[in-house]
């Protein structure tokens, strides 16, 4: 990948400055998640960056692929890092033999459209539905799986549990009555929230029913662990908090090509809910916290006004890649006949290089990553340093990366409504 930066407010040299004491005051910190990466140390939540790494995973993995092979149908129902590690992956790479239907909150249009399109496939082999909790008591992932395996069942009788994994932890309800209805039951760590899941079975197994190649995107995630990636990694850390310290309050992932979206939307899940504190592990108040959003090309006629505006303190997150395997020429006549020495690829990199020239005239401070490598590893790297990252960002704020108090209460208050 090819990483880039652009510092405004300060001279570079300051930022350098910067950067470096950072990434020291992080000293203590990279040699404890070092370690556990080192011993896959199972008893801390660093360990989501290892566990990819473990050959029982490779196991079930490939055993799920070769039991479902001749699926053309994916029901993924989960919420948050249930699904969004899986989509993020399916939608930057593509082609797939097999359609994902993903149910990750509860919709009843959706519901209704997902066995609408289910009612035309005529063998029960031909599908596979996954329902991902790793509590087993998430509301919105129970009442989906709830109703679509029943209306499965109404359609294909009780085989439809034959063609159903339920991914949680070991030993909930959840998972116990999976395996009385003859479902089967895949544990995934206890110690991984689900955010930090995608290097779990929770992302790997629903990628490789999908047909995608799972060892590659493995082995990028895997590799960000290794010193040259991880001292990126530390130093991409320390700048965005440096940034976080000047009072930057908004985060702007801006997906350049349309199906990099869903990858910005797992970055959203995974920062916000990680760094979107109010007291620190020491139960001091703290008020340094971005609001991340989401942006495609698409906006720059919209929001695209907003940011380059300067009016909102903005750090922006440039994505893209380097592809060239999908282009096309410009018609020599008719309405784009004045564009016509150039092709759709180089269109595109002129309206890239002309976003990046805007904002260093505006002197906005960005960072930017290009995918130059194959997909599958490239998405894997990006995903496993942008959780260390994030972990790293956690520890310079003094913030607990792992837990979601607030995320609890609005679940705490639904089952209290509920009367549950």
């Amino acid at each position: 990948m090819l990483f880039s930066y652009f510092d405004t407010g300060v001279s570079a040299r300051s930022v350098d400055r910067a950067v470096a004491k950072n990434a020291k005051t992080l000293g203590p910190y990279r040699t404890k998640v070092a370690k556990v990466i080192a011993q896959n140390d199972k008893k801390h939540p660093e360990y989501s960056l290892v566990h990819a790494a473990d050959a029982a995973v490779h196991d079930v993995v490939h055993d799920v692929r070769t039991q479902f092979k001749g699926i053309k149908h994916l029901v993924l129902i989960g919420i948050g890092g249930s699904n969004l590690g899986t989509e993020a992956v399916h939608a930057l790479l593509g082609e797939s033999k097999v359609k994902l239907h993903s149910l990750d909150t509860v919709a009843p249009y959706q519901v209704k459209e997902l066995l609408k399109a289910l009612k035309k496939v005529k063998k029960v082999s031909q599908i596979a539905v996954c329902i991902i909790s790793k509590s087993g008591g998430t509301t919105e992932t129970m009442v989906n799986a709830g109703v679509v395996l029943e209306a499965l069942e109404t359609q294909f009788g009780k085989s439809i549990y034959k063609e159903t994994i339920c991914i949680g932890n070991p030993g909930t309800a959840f998972q116990k009555t999976a395996k009385r209805m003859g479902a089967q039951v895949v544990a995934m760590p206890e110690i991984v929230g689900g955010r930090y899941s995608v290097g779990t079975e929770v992302g790997l197994i629903p990628l490789a029913l999908l047909g995608h190649n799972v060892d590659r995107f493995i082995e990028g995630l895997l590799d960000a662990n290794k010193d040259e990636f991880e001292s990126v990694t530390a130093d991409n850390a320390a700048r965005l908090y440096i940034y976080l310290s000047k009072k930057y309050t908004h985060y702007n992932f801006f997906a350049f090509e349309p199906h990099l979206y869903k990858l910005g939307a797992w970055y959203r899940q995974l920062q916000a809910e990680s760094l979107g504190k109010t007291v620190t592990k020491k139960n001091k108040k703290t008020a340094k916290g971005f609001v991340p959003t989401i942006t495609t090309a698409v906006e720059l006629h919209s929001t695209g006004q907003l940011h380059m505006s300067g009016l909102l303190p903005t750090y922006t997150d440039f994505v893209t890649f380097d592809d060239s395997n999908v282009n096309y020429d410009i018609p020599k006549k008719g309405l784009s006949k004045k564009w016509s020495k150039f092709n759709l690829q180089e269109i595109t990199a002129g309206i890239y290089g002309g976003v990046i020239g805007a904002y260093q005239a505006k002197k906005l401070p960005y960072r930017s990553t290009i995918f130059d490598e194959d997909l599958p590893y490239s998405v894997g790297l990006f995903m496993g340093m942008r959780m260390m990252e994030t972990m790293y960002v956690a520890e310079l704020l003094g913030v607990n990366a792992f837990d979601q108090p607030n995320v609890e209460l609005y679940k705490d208050k639904t089952r209290e409504i509920l009367g549950m």
